[in-house]
């Protein structure tokens, strides 16, 4: 009874649009009452879930995106973007991506890449020739490579959630994934711009332009290596490495570039406290929601029902990709990772898969529902700032899912690509 009155109530209030961090926690409350268990355990674990120094970290990361913004380090990034690959069939949709790629560095959001970029280069796209709807397709496909290229606050909560993961080598597992999701987006963008007759640019850039972006856009790059190798090296932990990220933006944005003035901090502090304040809401009431499910026996349920079907971890892989897909088309990314990351973790020590790569499908697996209908924030958000109609996103968006998902079965069953990396990091860095 407790479960079904916990799956009913969630289902009844996510289909009413009430936001899926109060979603969870009614849920929970409700349960509890069924179950006959105190509603004292609701606060109880709601504190619980975000009592960790680790997630200091998400702030820090969050007000250092927010200072970059602020101070317009993403025109730099696009046009660096555009210098790269703007002269290839389907120009802009190319520089969207790759401006994604490092925008990564700056906030590792998909909504702040989202409406970072979009803001900028969709009507840009729209200007020459391409459908709202696909420019905002494509803002929103690459938004999601923004959370797996470090810095990634979806690293950060995976490793406070299973534990026993180190953060720095789940941040540097996720730069070929991250690019490997880049180029497939490339592939498909080429092949529907040519299919369309999309533009491609044709003037050339001055060597001064060029030099005068490049450094420009090295302000920006210089971040996500300063928290990587602060990490890896052992010289911070990664609270501190956010914490050395805002600082460094704060510098750069306020004596370097001077594109950010003291009366612009309050709102960057209030934008990073409301960002900041649904995070940990979310993962406060998912903390609830794993010990209730915990205390149902779910966890140990999981676990029979997949040995009972196979012990090829192969096989294994691939049931967990299609139910990971399943959670994230109903549940949003945080509360999916604190809720299930640590019983498929656990699964997984059992067929012998590496923690790291482990952990990188997981979270790139999950991070396609943010633009899967019912709950994905990504189509919300896409819609909003694109201003185009939801039905349309989601057709134009459909190609590039497929290509998404291709990208994770090849790190899934490719482990090598996200292993290597990390290891050779970590032994450069470490001796």
């Amino acid at each position: 009874m407790t479960l079904f009155a916990l799956c009913a109530t969630f289902l009844v209030l996510l289909a009413l649009g009430m936001p899926i961090a109060f979603v969870i926690g009614m849920a929970c409350m409700v349960a509890l009452v069924v179950s006959g268990d105190s509603l004292i355990l609701l606060q109880h674990f709601m504190f619980i879930g975000i009592d960790s120094f680790v997630l200091v970290a998400v702030p820090m990361f969050v007000l250092a995106g927010e200072i970059m913004l602020k101070g317009r380090m993403t025109h730099a990034l696009t046009d660096f973007a555009d210098i790269l690959v703007g002269r290839f069939r389907g120009g802009m949709g190319h520089t969207n991506i790759a401006a994604s790629v490092f925008f990564a560095g700056i906030t590792g959001s998909a909504s702040a890449d989202t409406t970072a970029l979009g803001s900028v280069l969709i009507p840009t796209m729209a200007e020459r020739g391409y459908s709202r709807a696909y420019a905002t397709a494509i803002t929103i496909a690459s938004s999601v490579i923004g959370p797996i290229i470090p810095p990634s606050l979806t690293f950060v909560i995976y490793a406070m959630a299973v534990g026993g993961v180190s953060i720095g080598e789940l941040f540097v597992a996720g730069i070929i994934p991250g690019l490997l999701v880049a180029l497939a987006l490339m592939v498909m963008n080429y092949q529907i711009s040519r299919a369309r007759s999309y533009e491609k640019r044709t003037e050339r850039y001055s060597w001064s332009f060029i030099g005068s972006t490049f450094r420009a856009s090295l302000l920006v790059l210089v971040m996500p290596l300063l928290i990587i190798f602060g990490v890896l090296s052992g010289e911070f932990t990664a609270t501190e490495a956010a914490a050395v990220a805002s600082i460094y933006a704060v510098v750069i944005c306020m004596a370097v570039t001077r594109t950010l003035r003291f009366t612009d901090l309050p709102g960057v502090l209030f934008n990073t406290a409301k960002t900041s304040s649904i995070m940990f809401l979310l993962l406060a009431t998912s903390s609830v929601l794993s010990y209730i499910l915990a205390t149902q026996g779910v966890p140990r349920l999981i676990a029979s029902g997949f040995e009972a079907v196979t012990d090829n971890k192969y096989v294994f892989l691939l049931l967990l990709n299609i139910i990971l897909l399943l959670i994230g088309v109903v549940l949003d990314l945080f509360p999916a990772i604190i809720i299930f990351g640590p019983i498929f973790a656990a699964i997984s020590q059992s067929y012998g898969i590496d923690p790291v790569h482990f952990g990188v499908i997981f979270c790139v697996n999950l991070l396609l529902g943010l633009n899967t209908p019912p709950v994905g924030s990504g189509l919300f958000i896409g819609a909003a700032v694109g201003k185009v109609r939801l039905e349309e996103l989601i057709r134009e968006v459909r190609p590039f899912i497929m290509m998404e998902f291709l990208v994770v079965l090849i790190i899934t069953y490719v482990p090598f690509l996200t292993t290597t990396l990390p290891r050779t990091l970590s032994a450069l860095v470490g001796g």
